[in-house]
């Protein structure tokens, strides 16, 4: 098996241990005076790196700074693996148009998946240790969905209700003091609109998309993916292509976007304080380097901002914004099967479950669609934050015996060759923002707020797109927001 954590030189606790531990802008010895550009960005995922080219573009001195010993941030292909299964950044639509025009512009090809989606849909139902075919699970007793959504399987009925009951016009309407009102927990927001308890644990806990269950989010956030994700399929209704992936992997678009930088983005250097004031900024780096800038901008996640030393300090709603929110934990685990054992039982190799395998998606990234090659084992919830507090090898090998149990065609046929935990990535703590009941009315405005000299972008601050799109738009906002200073 090997680690796709195993992408950073030092462990988590060793960078934790450098952000909280090093002094604001004051190193124990000498330290470099680098020369001073005009912008500094922190972090070489899209969200930066668009920033950076486009403040390059309208001709500003940029240099972008990234922890991590790759470009891509929380988008990562893995290319160990046939096909390169992505272990954040899963694929895009046309609609996100900022990202499709950056893989064209800097000359990433694009591969339809449409031929695919059929495949990715069909999954077996597998609950309280049973198998439920297709045609049993209209009447099945397990079935607690309402007579007119009968039909639809677990794992679809979210998103059908969402897009039936969604009261939100636009995808940016969740931001609007308008609808402060919705900014419950979507359970409670769930059972106002007539959803059974058991409806809500089937079709949201048993594999939430957001936080542990449907408890700890606000109902604005799943209103926002829900918008967002209309609008997507209402932008490819009359194209007939629906859904992209970059050739290489989605991590080869970053990639060729950091290529397109006049100055190489320097890997392996972890910032560990920003100071700004009316001059200038400066930002130290954890080797007790100073890089000095007109401005800075941080597309760090809260989860990891709230690490690093800011001065002045942040205060009022957007320091409570740093504090407080938090990202999503999930993990993978990436199985190169060493024989199609769904042919030998006869099912699907996708699977919805109730048990400690949770969600397992064949990948179909071959010349021929209807080729698997190879499956990724999805664990939310409290699965994911399970196997991030044991022992990584214990957890991995607990879920495929999982998997071997329930499917006994599998057993031995089972190759892991990846394996990603978000939480444990000491440069993410996490996957996308979970904005939780009142965070969205409570400090959205503020969170994106310049700080004196210090601009934060990041997909957390986006209003009208979700993801990698959403990266890319807020990326684009604090481009201008500096041009226009």
């Amino acid at each position: 098996m090997t680690d796709s954590n195993a992408d950073f030189n030092v462990s988590r606790r060793t960078v934790i241990k450098a952000l909280g531990s090093a002094p604001l802008l004051a190193a124990a010895g000498p330290v470099r005076a680098l020369n001073k550009t005009d912008v500094i960005v922190i972090g070489a995922g899209l969200s930066g790196l668009n920033a950076a080219l486009l403040l390059e573009s309208a001709g500003m001195s940029v240099k972008v700074l990234e922890g991590r010993d790759r470009i891509g941030g929380r988008v990562q292909s893995l290319r160990n693996i046939a096909g390169n299964p992505e272990a954040g950044g899963t694929a895009f639509a046309p609609g996100y148009a900022r990202l499709v025009d950056a893989a064209n512009k800097y000359g990433v090809g694009l591969v339809d998946i449409t031929p695919t989606i059929p495949y990715f849909m069909n999954r077996e139902i597998y609950l309280q240790g049973q198998y439920i075919k297709g045609d049993e699970w209209k009447e099945h007793p397990l079935n607690p969905f309402p007579a007119q959504f009968k039909e639809l399987p677990p794992y679809a009925y979210f998103n059908v209700l969402m897009g039936a009951i969604n009261p939100l016009k636009n995808s940016d309407d969740w931001v609007s003091p308008d609808n402060a009102q919705l900014d419950i927990s979507l359970h409670d927001w769930l059972v106002k609109s007539g959803q059974s308890e058991a409806a809500i644990e089937l079709a949201y806990n048993t594999n939430p998309t957001h936080g542990m269950s449907a408890h700890d989010i606000s109902a604005l956030l799943a209103m926002f993916a829900a918008s967002f994700g209309s609008k997507q399929r209402a932008i490819t209704a009359n194209n007939p292509v629906k859904g992209y992936t970059a050739v290489g992997g989605n991590q080869a678009i970053p990639e060729a976007m950091a290529g397109a930088l006049k100055n190489e983005v320097q890997l392996e250097t972890t910032v560990v304080g920003i100071r700004s004031d009316g001059s200038g900024a400066e930002v130290q780096t954890a080797d007790g380097t100073i890089h000095r800038a007109d401005r800075v901008i941080c597309s760090l996640p809260c989860s990891v901002l709230r690490r690093v030393k800011i001065g002045p300090m942040l205060s009022g709603r957007q320091a409570l914004g740093v504090k407080t929110l938090d990202s999503q934990v999930i993990n993978q685990i990436h199985i190169v099967p060493k024989s199609p054992f769904w042919e030998k039982d006869g099912m699907s190799p996708n699977m919805f479950t109730d048990s400690l395998a949770g969600m397992v998606i064949g990948e179909h990234k071959g010349a021929d669609p209807r080729d698997v090659t190879s499956l990724t084992i999805w664990l939310r919830g409290e699965r994911a934050a399970w196997m991030d507090q044991v022992n990584q090898t214990d957890a991995v090998r607990q879920v495929v015996a999982d998997l071997e149990r329930i499917r006994p065609a599998a057993k031995g046929q089972l190759e892991v060759l990846g394996y990603k935990s978000w939480y444990r990535d000491p440069y993410s703590s996490g996957d996308w923002a979970i904005w939780a009941p009142g965070q969205v009315s409570g400090f959205f405005d503020d969170l994106a707020k310049p700080h004196g000299r210090l601009h934060f972008c990041g997909e957390h601050t986006a209003v009208a797109n979700r993801g990698m799109e959403g990266a890319m738009e807020s990326g684009e906002r604090v481009a201008m927001e500096i041009l226009l200073a």
